[in-house]
């Protein structure tokens, strides 16, 4: 078995800006309750409680078993100096627990924004369950952080 077609025709998309995926008709990579962005600025302080990200909630059914959820999340972020962003998540509106599923540290201080990203891995029971990443700033007091483009995605296949 060869796989040099797909390859070429990806190759073809990347440099004509088209690149398609093969797929039952109408199937999405990932469906909706497990895909969220958001493009709204929202800001938090050190001063600040950890805060649920806005607008990147997510739901997963694993139907009858548990199953390790993988959440990814990515977002263009901006941290003054001597700051870091953390983040934590709840899991069915549960405690956000911080350093538990996967890297903690999102941001650090850069010159400039950068989409910074990091993955967790949740493990997950049986039923339909809910995923909300937390943010927070670690510094002292008065420091900020700005986020504005955002995604996350959770993935937890029952087949």
């Amino acid at each position: 078995m060869s796989y040099r077609p797909v390859f070429a025709l990806a190759a073809v998309g990347l440099m004509t800006g088209t690149v398609g995926f093969l797929a039952a008709p109408g199937a999405e990579a990932v469906p909706v309750p497990q895909q969220r962005c958001a493009f709204n600025q929202v800001t938090i302080t050190s001063d600040d409680a950890a805060a649920a990200i806005p607008g990147l909630s997510l739901t997963v059914n694993n139907g009858s078993v548990a199953r390790r959820a993988i959440v990814q999340l990515s977002a263009d972020v901006g941290v003054e100096p001597n700051a870091e962003v953390r983040v934590s998540y709840s899991v069915d509106g549960g405690p956000q627990q911080e350093d538990t599923f996967g890297p903690a540290n999102l941001a650090n201080h850069q010159e400039f924004y950068e989409a910074r990203g990091v993955i967790a891995v949740i493990p997950l029971g049986p039923g339909t369950h809910s995923v909300t990443p937390y943010w927070r700033v670690s510094a002292g007091p008065g420091m900020s952080a700005v986020m504005d483009s955002r995604c996350a995605t959770i993935e937890s296949r029952t087949s």
